[in-house]
């Protein structure tokens, strides 16, 4: 047999020593020659990293469920915007607007200039559960859409208030003397407002005013119970002139909803009887609001100090009719509206309001508050008060309908009706 030659032997154990093994040519799928390698991570951010993008490689859109897409267009819905604030071809609805306890309110009105138009035309007949009937039309001009620092307005109303309550004057009066009158009256007015910045305003305001008073045309009529000699006012028809203002000074975060801050309103208007001079009088409101955020906006402590002061003039007195009351929905509601009637009077409001749906809130409220004729008498003491549970429904554009059940010492009481409480 040949050997091989010694060079022979040589060059196959270098092809040997020199291919890949086997093992490692099977594992090799076609084409991964043409395939970068990656070089494995060495650190936590790299492998952070890498997990990220394997991630990103195996999601999926977010698809909104249909009872997602139902509250989200619940939340978004504009048609109570349209139905109170512009209306159909400017017809609208329209709720509230009557002093209270006048009943369930509807009616319709009519709006021209909604938008950024330079006059404002506005008219509404309103009808109440009792038989209470208004009417009123006004133009603003500019229009409040435009914002600007001046705005001047003319306003017309026609009132026939058939049964108004009335129990007597003073902090002593009693619920069991409860009675009724009948209010017609006619009135012009004429104004004009400047906003000097975003927290001062004021405004001046010029109003003529026939009032006539007589017996109520429900229940027991006013003169069958107290002595209409007694009683400034009734029985009478008188003309007014009615001229005052007010300033304003709003310390708040208007551009967050609900606002935060304080709000402080003082108003004076004088009264001039122009047919017998014997009801002449002059009256001067204070109002302070603060509204205090607990934690998130959606829940606010809100409270309220009121205090109206009217004082006959060159011996003259306050009619009682003209004078402000205690009690009802937008005072202390645990007592019925007009429960007392003074030429004065305190009112304190507490709220505690917190969001449960865009456009619901829920409130515990406490009130308190008097009337009397001295003005020594301004003291927290002696004062009638009343506590509950509110429901609101809001609109884009504001409060459309309010529910209070509140409680005080002559029993439970609802209110029902539209806009803030205060």
């Amino acid at each position: 047999m040949t050997r091989p030659s010694r060079h022979t032997v040589a060059a196959v154990l270098l092809a040997v020593l020199c291919a890949p093994p086997v093992a490692a040519r099977a594992q090799t799928a076609p084409g991964a020659l043409d395939t970068p390698q990656v070089d494995p991570p060495r650190t936590r951010q790299e492998i952070l990293q890498r997990r990220r993008e394997e991630k990103q490689g195996t999601l999926t859109p977010y698809v909104v469920s249909d009872a997602e897409d139902r509250v989200s267009r619940l939340e978004t819905f504009r048609l109570p915007r349209r139905i109170f604030a512009k209306g159909f071809g400017g017809f609208r609805p329209v709720m509230g607007g009557m002093p209270s306890g006048s009943g369930f309110v509807f009616g319709g009105g009519y709006i021209a200039g909604y938008n950024h138009e330079l006059i404002q035309f506005t008219a509404n007949a309103r009808y109440s559960t009792r038989g209470y009937r208004t009417f009123d039309t006004g133009i603003i001009f500019p229009t409040p859409a435009r914002r600007l620092p001046v705005q001047a307005h003319v306003k017309a109303e026609v009132r026939d208030l058939t049964s108004l309550r009335f129990y007597g004057l003073g902090p002593e009066s009693s619920a069991s003397g409860r009675s009724t009158y009948g209010l017609e009256d006619q009135s012009i007015e004429a104004g004009v407002t400047a906003t000097a910045s975003r927290f001062v305003e004021m405004g001046v305001t010029a109003r003529w005013m026939n009032v006539d008073v007589g017996p109520g045309a429900a229940g027991s009529s006013l003169e069958e119970r107290f002595d209409p000699f007694q009683t400034p006012g009734f029985d009478t028809k008188t003309d007014y002139l009615v001229y005052g203002g007010h300033l304003v000074l709003h310390l708040r975060d208007a551009h967050v909803i609900p606002s935060a801050g304080v709000s402080i309103r003082v108003e004076a208007a004088r009264y001039d009887d122009r047919n017998s001079d014997l009801y002449d009088f002059t009256r001067v409101v204070a109002d302070v609001q603060v509204q205090i955020p607990l934690g998130f906006r959606n829940r606010i402590l809100a409270l309220r100090v009121r205090n109206s002061n009217s004082v006959g003039e060159n011996g003259g007195v306050v009619p009682f009719y003209l004078m402000e009351t205690i009690g009802g929905a937008n005072s202390i509601r645990g007592f019925r509206e007009y429960r007392f009637r003074d030429g004065r009077n305190l009112l304190l409001n507490a709220e505690y309001r917190w969001e449960v749906w865009t456009y619901v809130d829920f409130a515990f409220f406490y009130d308190a508050g008097k009337v009397f004729s001295d003005a020594d008498d301004f003291n927290f003491s002696d004062m009638q008060s009343g506590y509950g549970f509110g429901i609101r429904g809001h609109a884009p554009g504001g409060t459309v309908f309010r529910f209070d059940f509140a409680r005080s010492t002559e029993g439970f009481k609802l209110h029902i009706g539209g806009g803030p409480s205060f």
